[in-house]
């Protein structure tokens, strides 16, 4: 098959052949007739012949043998049919089945996977072989009960330390595929893209919100509500948020409320609290007296209203909303080497590291290009007549750019 994705004869004549092995077979239910029939709904998932003439001469006796109810053969026949239209008019698959989707399809099931929340919940998912991210992103919409006109939310795929967001037309199959040839890749210790792929690398779907525009967030909707908390919980222990020492007490009384109610002398120690909001710096530190002060003073305090002044208290920074890089310049000693990438609805931002100091912010309208590279980016800015560049290092230039990409259009949707 992955001989037959690359080369489109060899495609066309593979259908021809399984058309003619599965046509009028003395024996319909024989084990090397529905093995045939297997291959074919396999590839009706996977990739469509490139001839016209042969997808018309397919569908043909698809529609044909799909009229017997009595054998396996016409269960094939219909299902195929079924993987046939479900594939038409779909993106190019760039992988060859994995192990698990080919033994679905055979199976005559649909695929599944699971698809993992910023709580660190997870939910099974199931969905076609030509499924895209959009069609799952429904489905998980549907299955946590988020509204349907909830915008701005993606599928990442998680690779170790590093996500990607992916793109709406994507294969969410594909992806998987991807993935087991990475894992066997990496057993017989070959380089891909000259980085070494460890075995010990964990692969996974990760649901979370992606483009943070002000109409996109509905906090009246408490499934949003609560994916957005923890998606903040998740910022502030990765660094992705600046706090002050203060804030990180008041954030832990908070947390402290919501989770434990209110103070008491039984609360003793406030660091298995503060680490489920703060870095890991700030835990061992965090003041015991302060914080149950400030706990104190929240007594009979809601756990729905603590959580509302939990995030009110995030928003007093107004990136609050925005997806934070680590990148480094070189390009002027007047501002520190290593510095924050902020992206958000308005545009980009550079600030100092962990900090809220921006040091300079380009709008969407004056970014006239970029160019991504392996471990490094550029951007262009200014207008056609004068221009300035700004030359970042950073492994993340591909997601960078993506992610502004997706911003710029869509600001221009919503104007």
């Amino acid at each position: 098959m992955d001989k037959c994705m690359k080369k489109e004869a060899l495609l066309n004549e593979l259908y021809l052949q399984l058309i003619k092995q599965t046509t009028d077979h003395p024996d319909a239910n024989s084990r090397v007739n529905l093995k045939n029939w297997a291959l074919l709904c396999v590839l009706c998932s996977v990739i469509l012949p490139s001839m016209k003439a042969v997808r018309k001469y397919l569908i043909a006796h698809l529609k044909r043998c799909s009229s017997d109810f009595l054998s396996e053969e016409g269960k094939y026949a219909r299902f195929a049919e079924n993987c046939f239209f479900r594939t038409q008019g779909t993106r190019r698959r760039q992988w060859t089945p994995s192990r698990e989707e080919i033994l679905c399809t055979t199976n005559r099931r649909p695929c599944y996977a699971k698809f993992y929340f910023m709580d660190g919940q997870y939910y099974s998912i199931e969905f076609q072989p030509s499924s895209t991210t959009n069609d799952v992103l429904e489905i998980i919409k549907k299955k946590i009960g988020l509204q349907d006109n909830a915008k701005g939310y993606s599928i990442y795929e998680v690779i170790g330390n590093s996500e990607r967001s992916l793109s709406s037309e994507e294969k969410v199959c594909d992806v998987m595929a991807k993935w087991e040839k990475y894992q066997v890749t990496s057993q017989q210790g070959i380089q891909i893209n000259t980085t070494l792929i460890s075995r010990q690398n964990q692969y996974m779907f990760l649901f979370k919100k992606h483009l943070f525009f002000d109409n996109y967030i509905n906090l009246e909707d408490i499934v949003e509500k609560e994916l957005l908390y923890h998606q903040i919980l998740h910022c502030l222990r990765s660094e992705r948020y600046p706090i002050t020492e203060m804030e990180a007490i008041m954030l832990t009384a908070l947390q402290s409320q919501l989770e434990l109610g209110d103070c008491s002398e039984l609360i003793t120690d406030y660091r298995a609290v503060a680490s489920h909001c703060l870095p890991p710096r700030f835990v061992p530190n965090i003041p015991h007296e302060a914080v149950a002060m400030h706990h104190q003073s929240l007594r009979g305090m809601l756990p729905m209203e603590a959580k509302k002044a939990f995030l009110n208290l995030i928003k007093s920074w107004p990136l609050h909303r925005a997806t934070i890089f680590d990148v480094m310049q070189s390009f002027t000693t007047n501002w520190p080497r290593t510095l924050w990438l902020a992206v958000d609805q308005k545009g980009i931002h550079l600030l100092e590291h962990r900090s809220r100091n921006i040091l300079c912010t380009y709008g969407y309208d004056t970014i006239i290009s970029f160019s991504p590279n392996l471990n490094s980016l550029m951007i262009f800015t200014g207008t056609e007549k004068k221009q300035s560049k700004v030359i970042l290092t950073t492994s993340q230039a591909y997601q960078i750019t993506t992610l502004i990409r997706e911003y710029s259009e869509a600001a221009k949707d919503i104007k």
